[in-house]
């Protein structure tokens, strides 16, 4: 039997030397069951553990004492952990302290000693948990020979728990803290806002571990947000062992006042308009918000008939409750419905309390053109069409016709660059005056004695961007403005229902130095089949503009330019100038007018005056000495 067994052996054996590489797979698989000496499992197990704390007691300690380094240690997985150790590295030298296992969620508090250096100084300690990534740690300790005390911000919040408004005063309240060794004396903490100092406050004396409440306020604009900060011994009358940690700043959102940008509506002028009359169309903006707003636009949209048009115009800075308006101009070229949509501010420039209330669309209508026939009363609206004599002497756009004809300005809109409305009584006998306050053109105002009894008549100026397309020709002279000025819609700019006409316009002064022109050079020149210059005075100037007054015969078409002697300039047969002077509308020489042309001396010659008076005594004693020869022959 005894044979048998080592004859077994001896054949196992042989077997193994026999197969290649068998031990080695043998001895391989055995590395891997010890090669962590069986401490596999615990490797698994002590990776939820964590270095939750480091701490040194006392938080200063004095040079050559013992401390206690203490670590907290937690286990946050599901298993109890296998024992580990924690590795301190102190300056220059390692130790380590030994860690029992841990069940889950505990967590255990480790201490270990160490001995100061004999010197005051700061020394690093980094600890960490043996064979577990990421849970090393580091503080900084400070070695002196003397405790000091410690004065730090403990918290900083404002007194009431909801959003705080702009306007409304807010109440901080301030917690400072000695964590120090030592009673810290009284001191001072300084609180800023937004980086701008505001105050102080008186801090009492505070023991080692005590804490203070203290409160300050502060009134905050329209700011979105408000950065805060406090900084503990603002003057560094405490002599503390860390003089780095007294400062806290919190950034706290505030509830703004804001601008709220609200079309109320839109009106045109004329209510009822019709195909190829100028539509002004005006729309009301309020700011219902409780902050002003800045200088906005409205982008419009028109669609009516198979035609539409877009476009941009602006708006004034509004105050909180005030109303603002801004104006646009169209002329249809049919009949039928059209839509306008405008809104205010389409790219959220301004920030606003409500972003839905931007946008206001109206309906009108555009109706058929209608003749109407004179009536026979005082109204003044006679027709265009009233009797075949009228209709074959009205001028295109131009109120110099003596009919009476139907004036309706059609100048393109986009030839308007600004227009406004005036309305007023007009009635005969009394003297009527149209002012402009608005001042979105050059003309402030008109006025003239009613021949005719108009009643309710509006009066439109158009300044324009060029010349009129009821012009054929552009105006002699350096252009500053060309104008439009209809009064009424039926004939009542034209010169047999008025007399005494006088229009006052503006000239910017920077326009005359950058163009280097004299303020007696400006002239305004009135569109009659024909430029023609009309008597001007200056009446007045301010810091930007200079203030003249013309005397007109009718309304219609008007240039301001500079004046020029080349060209037909003179009013030639009423009354206003005579060639080379320009007169007042007393009749008296306006010098200024002609930038020196109309200055007459002893030396000034007139060669067509003396022509006259050679031709005046040569013809009659031709024809003495025509009869002379003629009654010789005769003899």
């Amino acid at each position: 039997m005894k044979t048998k067994f080592l004859n077994s052996l001896v054949s196992a054996l042989l077997i193994i030397v026999i197969i290649p590489g068998l031990i080695p797979s043998i001895v391989s698989a055995a590395d891997g069951q010890f090669a962590d000496g069986g401490n596999s499992t615990n490797s698994t197990l002590n990776s939820n553990l964590i270095l939750e704390k480091l701490s040194t007691d006392p938080d200063y300690p004095k040079p050559d004492s013992k401390v206690a380094i203490n670590s907290l240690v937690k286990n946050t997985g599901t298993e109890a952990s296998e024992p580990t150790n924690i590795i301190y590295k102190i300056g220059e030298t390692e130790d380590k302290e030994e860690v029992p296992a841990i069940e889950a969620g505990s967590e255990t508090l480790i201490s270990h000693t160490w001995i100061t250096p004999d010197e005051e100084g700061t020394v690093s300690i980094k600890a960490s948990l043996e064979n577990v990534e990421n849970s090393e740690k580091e503080i900084s300790v400070k070695v002196v020979q003397e405790t000091l005390p410690d004065l730090i911000v403990e918290d900083l919040y404002p007194e009431s728990s909801t959003q705080p408004e702009a306007g409304k005063t807010l109440n901080f309240t301030l917690k400072i803290k000695n964590i120090g060794e030592e009673t810290a004396s009284s001191s001072t903490a300084k609180y800023s806002f937004n980086g701008t100092s505001e105050g102080e406050i008186s801090i009492p004396e505070l023991s080692a571990g005590t804490n203070t409440n203290a409160e300050f306020s502060y009134t905050p604009g329209n700011e979105e947000n408000i950065s805060v900060t406090v900084v503990a011994d603002s003057g560094n009358i405490v002599s503390e062992s860390n003089e780095d940690n007294n400062r806290m700043s919190k950034t706290i959102s505030m509830k703004r006042e804001l601008p709220d940008l609200k079309i109320e509506s839109i009106s045109l002028s004329p209510e009822n308009p019709h195909p190829e009359e100028n539509i002004t169309f005006t729309v009301t903006v309020k700011n219902n918000g409780s902050a002003a707003a800045e200088n906005s636009q409205i982008n419009y949209d028109i669609k009516g008939n198979n035609e539409s048009y877009t476009g941009v115009t602006s708006i004034p800075a509004l105050a909180a409750g005030e109303t603002g308006t801004g104006t646009f101009f169209w002329t249809p070229e049919n009949e039928g419905q059209i839509e306008v949509k405008a809104t205010v501010d389409v790219e959220n420039i301004i920030s606003e309390s409500d972003e839905t209330n931007n946008e206001f669309t109206k309906t009108a209508t555009v109706y058929k053109k209608t003749v109407s026939s004179d009536s026979g009363n005082d109204s003044g609206n006679e027709s265009s069409g009233s009797s075949s004599s009228d209709s074959g002497s009205k001028s295109s756009g131009s109120s110099s016709s003596s009919s009476g004809g139907a004036i309706l300005s059609k100048e393109p809109v986009s030839n308007v660059e600004a227009k406004e409305l005036a309305t007023g009584n007009v009635q005969s006998g009394y003297h009527v005056k149209f002012d402009f306050p608005e001042g979105v053109t050059c003309i402030t105002y008109i006025e003239f004695d009613p021949i005719k009894t108009l009643k309710r008549t509006t009066t439109t100026v158009e300044m324009l961007k060029d010349k009129s397309t009821f012009v054929s020709e552009v105006s002699p002279g350096k252009v500053y403005k060309y104008v439009n000025i209809w009064v009424g819609n039926y004939g009542a700019g034209v010169a047999n229902y008025f007399e005494n006409g006088f229009i006052e316009f503006k000239v910017e002064k920077s326009w005359l130095e950058e163009n280097n022109i004299s303020q007696s050079q400006i002239t305004l020149q009135w569109y009659n089949k024909g430029w023609e210059t009309l008597a001007t005075e200056k009446v007045k100037e301010d810091t930007s503009y200079v203030y003249f007054k013309s005397k007109t015969p009718g309304f219609s078409c008007f240039a301001i330019t500079s004046y020029s002697a080349e060209g037909k300039n003179i009013l030639e047969g009423n009354g206003l100038a005579e060639e080379g002077v320009l007169r007042n509308w007393n009749g008296e020489t306006n010098k200024s007018a002609v930038n020196g042309s109309a200055k007459t001396d002893d030396k000034t010659k007139n060669p067509l005056g003396k022509a006259k008076i050679i031709l005046a005594i040569s013809l009659p004693l031709f024809l003495i000495l025509v009869e002379y020869f003629v009654m010789k022959k005769k003899i």
